[in-house]
């Protein structure tokens, strides 16, 4: 017998086991159907058992001057765990060129309904070099990270999960109550990774420490979870959103504090009282500097801060 020959029926006996494997999955998972009620009990129960599992769910990217936030690789982990009844990997299907490709399966069993997602990441530096051995692989099991993620959050339907994400960030988020204790936790991770208080306050556009509200709080959160996965680097997440001078924001800030800017909304201002809670009284005391506010316009101003009362 030729080696072809052995390599052709080694090739048909692992099909087969393969194949013999999956029916019998398939056929398990038939008899033991899934709960959707256990499902989402069991995941609830998880995302939310404390705040630092519930923030290993989140990720947040600065992409283009926005914050790109999302539930993370772990949530999808969480998801495929309580969701039962499936098969799931990620592999890479390329590194060949300038990038790594993964792909994600998802495979539900009970439903017989298999997805797959791919992940391209770039393997070479700003000057077309290629990454070293070792720098390529790391990309590599992020690219499978996300890939796989996507996969399973695509297989399982949103419906089913979006409310257990929103119950992360609201554990995450916490409240007036923790909020700075919190705040100063995520601001010590970040000095492991080099990263200054300035820095953050730039990225996340507040003034200073005590402006990082709430909402900020679940990004940041989201953030380190990003650069722990693998999703982004401190250098890239932390890196100067544009090229404006000191002069030029100095302009911007003397023009964002008017009458003017409230009704052109080059400011939004609603997000920002929200947001931060910032009190409706300083925000109508910071104009009235430059120029008279209208009563309508007051009234506008402060019905925003009891609109997520």
């Amino acid at each position: 017998m030729s080696e072809q020959e052995v390599m052709v029926m080694e090739n048909s006996t692992v099909a087969m086991l393969n194949k013999s494997e999956i029916d019998q999955q398939i056929s398990t998972a038939k008899k033991y159907p899934r709960s959707i009620k256990t499902f989402r009990d069991e995941t609830l129960a998880m995302v939310t058992l404390n705040e630092g599992v519930a923030a290993e769910c989140i990720y947040s990217l600065p992409r283009g001057g926005k914050t790109i936030e999302g539930p993370s690789a772990r949530f999808a982990e969480v998801v495929a765990s309580a969701w039962g009844n499936s098969r799931v990997g990620a592999r890479v299907v390329s590194d060949q060129g300038n990038f790594v490709t993964a792909q994600g399966v998802f495979h539900d069993l009970e439903k017989n309904v298999a997805i797959t997602y791919e992940v391209q990441r770039r393997i070479t530096d700003r000057n077309g070099r290629r990454y070293s051995d070792d720098m390529i692989v790391v990309t590599a099991n992020a690219a499978c990270s996300v890939a796989l993620r996507n996969a399973i959050l695509k297989g399982v339907p949103k419906a089913f999960w979006s409310e257990m994400y929103s119950a992360a960030r609201s554990t995450v988020m916490g409240d007036f109550q923790t909020l700075a204790n919190r705040r100063a936790e995520a601001l010590k991770a970040f000095m492991k990774y080099g990263v200054s208080q300035e820095q953050i306050c730039a990225t996340l556009g507040v003034a200073g420490v005590e402006d990082i509200g709430l909402e900020n709080l679940v990004t940041l959160r989201g953030m380190l979870t990003a650069i722990k996965d693998g999703d982004t680097t401190p250098e890239q997440a932390f890196a100067p959103q544009n090229t404006t001078s000191a002069g030029d924001h100095k302009k911007d800030d003397r023009k964002a504090c008017t009458a003017e800017a409230f009704e052109s909304k080059s400011v939004d201002w609603k997000k920002v009282i929200i947001a931060n809670k910032k009190t409706p009284a300083a925000l109508i005391a910071t104009i009235e500097t430059k120029e008279t506010l209208s009563d309508e316009q007051k009234l506008t101003i402060e019905s925003w801060a009891h609109e997520n009362d």
